[in-house]
């Protein structure tokens, strides 16, 4: 064998150094890669936070303590150096010296957001913080150019709110840059501050309308659902400080006494809100976000309107929910043609019929009221067909219900209104049966339930118009009428109404009758009452045999 040829062991041993080499290699990639994961600098506009944990280097270190070192105190130095810059500032103003505060404020914000830029490359997250801390220091220099200053540098409030709207703008800017929420969100922030420090009615009301209306374009163009929620919220928040007197600028807790024609801009945050169901659906935000956000707009609008009411229109609220209805019905119809979300027209639909609920009310006041409400319910279910929704048929079932408690509970009889409720109720389940299957009713709890209250609105009505001794008499009649009903539409519901509607008479007939009825009426009942059940009777006698054979 020749000197030259590599000898077995040789080879074995230089295989087991290389793989050792390799291996190292390896351990040293995976150690750069999951520092890396928390150096991600990819993005100029969001800085992820960073995910702790407990690792050991090869030194010793572990990597928690790591990335408290490079992020916790980071956010602590900013904080800091935010507070030192406004207590210096509010030093050199005690001292009456607010220019040479302001100016050493700007020059301060230059300074750290030149910071910013210059560790934008080595220290990405180091440069977000600055950048963020130097953004709202900037707000709070100009807000202190006019605001809580005893001598400010600008006398006129009106050029210390639009100067806070330049320094707002910017931020928008900066968002629409960078193509982040989180600075769209920081502006949001910023524009509610001005409104409620404003403390002035057409320049609070006014700013907090405009920044919905940005929030809500921002949802549409990018998507940004957090954002469009917290404008939401913060919004009616804003509209329920400025009637409460605006306490959060010292203002002592106290109702408004003069509207100032707040109830425009009221009106104007919900319509704008109310967009939102025509936003096309995208991957950008989880469906269900719409219905939670035209819930939380309609509940807060409500709850905001009836402060309204009771502070500013006890007794002239008539047009406003009038206008309420201009407003939602043809907006339902709008989006039963354009919205891709089907439960936005009901919705809109409903509150619509609410309003001219509450109008109907006013115009006329209980109990005429009750007349016009029962009629209502029948042209809503006319209108759910159109529609094709269950939602409100669903609804105006309870709110049918709600009406005829309400009208027994606290109202007069009268005759006219006692016999709608059986009529609305027998033409509300026909139509519904009528068009079933354009609703897709798959149950009959529905129409059962109109039926329930046929029966039992037929007999009190009765109860109401007839004399005494005839009561008996007329719900016989009420009996065969649903018999006879239940022939001509070939349904086994009104056969039951019908001798449900006998075992009534006869129960009425034995426990009240008797005692209170004179002899000639009682034998007149009792033997209409005999033939009919007789007659009816023999009727399921042939039916039975019918089937037999």
């Amino acid at each position: 064998m020749s000197d030259i040829e590599p000898k077995t062991g040789d080879n074995l041993f230089d295989i087991q150094h290389r793989m050792n080499i390799l291996e190292r290699r390896m351990e040293k990639l995976e150690s750069l890669l999951e520092q890396r994961e928390y150096h991600d600098d990819s993005s100029d506009d969001e800085v992820t936070m960073p995910r702790f944990s407990v690792k050991m280097g090869d030194s010793g270190e572990s990597l928690l303590e790591s990335r408290i070192g490079e992020f916790g105190l980071a956010w602590l130095g900013n904080i800091v150096l935010f507070f030192g810059i406004i207590f210096l500032a509010q030093y050199l103003t005690n001292i009456q010296q607010p220019l040479l505060a302001a100016l050493i404020g700007y020059a301060a914000v230059i300074g750290i957001l030149a910071l910013s830029k210059w560790l934008k490359e080595s220290y990405s997250y180091m440069s977000f913080l600055f950048g963020v801390f130097g953004q709202l220091l900037m707000f709070y220099v100009t807000l202190r150019l006019h605001f809580f200053t005893a001598n400010p540098v600008i006398p006129w409030q009106g050029a210390g709110v639009a100067l806070l709207l330049t320094v707002i703008a910017v931020e928008v800017y900066l968002a629409f840059k960078k193509t982040s929420e989180f600075y769209a969100s920081l502006a949001l922030i910023m524009m509610i501050t001005t409104a409620i420090i404003s403390d002035t009615t057409h320049i609070m009301l006014p700013v907090i309308t405009a920044a919905g209306a940005g929030t809500l374009y921002l949802f549409y163009r990018f998507g940004w659902y957090r954002i469009l929620i917290i404008a939401i919220i913060l919004t009616y928040f804003t509209l329920l400080m400025w009637i409460l007197n605006n306490p959060l600028v010292g203002n002592p807790v106290q109702g408004i006494t003069a509207h100032h024609y707040s109830y425009i801009y009221l009106a104007a945050c919900a319509a704008i809100f109310s967009l939102i169901a025509l936003i096309p659906r995208t991957e950008k935000f989880p469906d269900k976000f719409i219905l939670i956000a035209i819930l939380v707009n309609g509940f807060l609008f409500s709850s905001l309107l009836l402060l309204w009411v009771v502070a500013f229109f006890p007794k002239n609220y008539i047009w406003l929910f009038f206008s309420i209805t201009l407003f939602c019905i043809p907006y339902s119809i709008l989006l039963k043609k354009f919205s891709v979300w089907k439960y936005s027209p009901a919705l809109y639909a409903l509150y619509g019929f609410v309003a001219i609920s509450i109008t109907i009310y006013g115009l006329y006041n209980f109990p005429r009221a009750y007349l016009l409400l029962s009629i209502q319910s029948f042209l809503v279910v006319s209108i759910a067909i159109w529609y094709r929704s269950r939602i409100i048929i669903v609804m105006n079932v309870f709110l049918f219900i709600t009406i005829l408690v309400s009208y027994l509970a606290t109202s007069a009889s009268s005759n006219l209104i006692n016999f709608s409720f059986p009529l609305v109720a027998f033409l509300s389940v026909r139509v519904i049966n009528w068009q079933k299957t354009r609703l897709n009713l798959e149950t009959e709890v529905i129409r059962n339930t109109y039926l329930i209250m046929l029966f039992f609105t037929t007999l009190y009505a009765l109860y109401q118009a007839v004399p005494g001794p005839y009561i008996t008499l007329s719900w016989t009649v009420a009996g065969v009428v649903f018999f006879v009903l239940s022939l001509l539409l070939k349904s086994m519901k009104y056969r039951w109404m019908a001798l449900a509607g006998f075992i009534a008479t006869a129960f009425y007939l034995f426990a009240v009758d008797l005692a209170k009825v004179e002899l000639i009426y009682r034998i007149v009942a009792f033997l209409f009452l005999a033939i009919i059940s007789i007659g009816i009777s023999i009727y399921y006698v042939k039916k039975l045999k019918k089937k037999q054979n």
